[in-house]
């Protein structure tokens, strides 16, 4: 098994608490061994928030490495309880997906706990597809499938089952900020250039829609949706900076493969 694996199944067989002292405890290590990374944060934190801070990166890391010990609790009763708790706020999938019969492409952008989000919209009744690609840890791979498996939700490799699981009433969930594979589109925002990838985006223009951004957070010990209108590129970039203004240390800031520039 590799490191990777190894320390998920170790947070995943700890209580709460250990569990998210240990997460933290890693992602900070990482961190502390790249500072390549650490640059790119505080690179990436001056052009997004107008600021600087050389010590943001241990905040970042400390907020997601609880964010990671609590996503790795999906399918047990701890994540069950999130799920049970969440609150969505914005724009009403749901109900178009139940009552028009829609598909929706959504898009989660590493923010908060993110990996919830395909769950919480399963458990109320909606026919949820994650298209992900290959992690280069086959053993990783297997353990984060079988994580996002849970509740019902269904796994697409590649676009074509993607395009195949998007017919009637569903919701199709890509990430879209932090991979190089795949065309590339550019887009602006207030002074802010991001470059995301357009499979999400593709996918959408199909079914003749738009990508909705969706993000998911604990607030006060439950969890919280944010949910965007889907729209164009400019309106997922508006939205993401829009939440990662609101709650920055929600986010990954690294590993952007250089897609963020002022």
């Amino acid at each position: 098994m590799s490191l990777p694996g190894a320390a998920l199944a170790l947070v995943r067989a700890l209580p709460d608490s250990p569990a998210v002292l240990l997460a933290r405890a890693i992602v900070l290590l990482y961190l502390a061994l790249r500072p390549d990374y650490r640059r790119e944060i505080r690179r990436n934190l001056r052009i997004i928030m107008g600021k600087d801070s050389r010590w943001f990166w241990m905040r970042n890391g400390w907020r997601l490495g609880r964010n990671l010990a609590l996503m790795a609790r999906i399918g047990e009763r701890t994540g069950d309880a999130f799920i049970d708790s969440a609150t969505v706020c914005g724009e009403n999938l749901t109900r178009q997906l139940l009552e028009q019969e829609l598909h929706v492409a959504m898009a989660s952008f590493h923010f908060g706990l993110w990996e919830y989000l395909p769950q919480v919209y399963s458990r109320d009744g909606c026919r949820v597809v994650l298209a992900v690609g290959e992690q280069r840890d086959p053993g990783l791979g297997r353990q984060l499938s079988a994580l996002r498996r849970t509740g019902g939700v269904s796994m697409a490799k590649g676009i074509r089952q993607a395009i195949k699981a998007a017919d009637g009433p569903s919701i199709t969930g890509f990430m879209l900020d932090n991979t190089s594979q795949g065309t590339q589109t550019w887009t602006e925002c207030d002074g802010v250039k991001v470059r995301l990838p357009d499979i999400g985006f593709r996918l959408a223009a199909r079914k003749g829609g738009g990508l909705a951004p969706a993000f998911a957070r604990l607030d006060r010990g439950r969890l919280r949706v944010d949910a965007y209108p889907a729209g164009d590129e400019q309106a997922a970039a508006r939205a993401l900076l829009d939440q990662v203004r609101k709650h920055p240390e929600e986010w990954v800031w690294w590993g952007k493969a250089g897609a963020i520039s002022g």
